[in-house]
């Protein structure tokens, strides 16, 4: 692993570094007889303990009830320690960092990966807002996962009693049919959950991502909310600055395949130009998705981003689960149809992170699909 000093973007040795890394990553996925995509498909889930497993289980071996995705936020959050300072958002959740035995900053791990010293702290890196905190999820590559993942941290926030907002920026229209919608169409849209105790969830679409549907409807909708999350892809590519002067946070989901680590660096430039322009840039992170910690073709990827991105590499990771595959089908998110996974688990360190990291003031529990008002 090359050190920080090693790691500014475009220096000579990060180039050949990753010249030869993915030419190891072709190597590997045998590029020659089968497609790229071949690389990370076909993998066996295998369990991967959480933060929460012990406290889900009175004994080993002994049946565990399935616990609703609520009751799941609060196991993982209680299972954590109160921070020592005290929170400026005392209305919020709190979810600290890790347990450690000595007093002095110690790096924290999640899925086996260490952070720096602060990472899960409240208000970590986050900046000043006047406004409700806004979070984009945007990549380049197609098939990422990002409105799968969009939609299944609004779902999460809204069970916190957040009042939020989902933009689909994307230009796939399919946000909506994660909460029961039966068809495709533009304008906002409500939706509500079985149990009256939800914050009603909002979406909001268009058919064609202009800078008028931005300012006029999309910013209306947006003060009446306490979160917004965009859903970005290519086709909002044109209002990307005026989109992210809007954002606080950006994620980029990543699989572990050749066409998202090679967006990595596509991307990083973009950055870069933007900065060099004067204008504010949010921060910008990377998580992997349909992650195997076990295989070493994913791990190798993951180090290979890594060299890029440094401590923007989040520790956290969604590992690969058919469970997300089938809450899709059924027109819902994987905290609805599966709250018990350990898929979800993965949404519920990313939605704890994000709130460390951009806290809100704000003012459940069945498998059951979502509907329309």
């Amino acid at each position: 692993m090359l050190n920080s000093e090693n790691r500014q973007n475009g220096s000579p040795e990060i180039e050949s570094e990753l010249a030869k890394d993915v030419a190891n990553l072709y190597s590997w996925a045998n590029v020659e007889d089968v497609s790229y995509r071949d690389f990370s498909n076909q993998r066996k889930t295998r369990h991967i303990p959480h933060v929460t497993d012990a406290d889900l289980r009175k004994s080993e071996g002994s049946h565990v009830p399935e616990l609703s995705i609520e009751s799941q936020a609060e196991v993982f959050e209680s299972s954590l320690p109160t921070p020592v300072e005290e929170s400026p958002f005392p209305d919020v959740i709190s979810v600290a960092e890790p347990p450690v035995e000595v007093d002095l900053p110690q790096p924290v791990s999640v899925h086996g990966v260490s952070a720096p010293a602060g990472f899960f702290e409240i208000g970590a890196m986050a900046p000043e807002e006047s406004h409700a905190p806004a979070l984009a999820i945007y990549s380049l590559a197609g098939g990422a996962g990002k409105t799968t993942v969009c939609a299944n941290l609004g779902r999460i926030f809204s069970a916190m009693k957040e009042e939020v907002l989902l933009v689909d920026a994307s230009g796939s229209g399919l946000l909506p049919f994660y909460f029961g919608a039966t068809d495709l169409r533009s304008g906002l849209r409500t939706f509500v959950a079985p149990d009256a105790n939800y914050s009603p969830l909002q979406v909001i679409g268009t058919n064609e991502i202009t800078k008028e549907w931005l300012e006029n409807d999309v910013k209306a909708a947006m003060r009446k909310a306490e979160r917004t999350i965009f859903d970005l892809g290519p086709s909002s590519m044109s209002l990307l600055p005026q989109i992210l002067g809007m954002c606080s946070t950006v994620i980029v989901p990543l699989l572990p395949d050749l066409n998202s680590i090679l967006s990595v660096s596509r991307i990083e430039a973009s950055w870069k130009a933007m900065q060099s322009t004067g204008t504010g840039v949010a921060d910008l992170f990377y998580i992997f998705n349909r992650f195997d910690r076990h295989d070493s073709i994913d791990q190798r990827a993951r180090a290979l981003v890594e060299r890029q991105c440094g401590d923007r590499l989040l520790p956290i990771t969604i590992r690969d689960s058919a469970e997300v595959a089938k809450a899709i089908a059924s027109r819902m998110t994987v905290a609805d149809h599966a709250p018990g996974s350990e898929v979800t688990h993965d949404y519920l360190e990313l939605a704890a992170w994000v709130r460390k990291r951009a806290p809100v003031r704000t003012g459940s529990r069945t498998r059951m699909r979502w509907s329309e008002r």
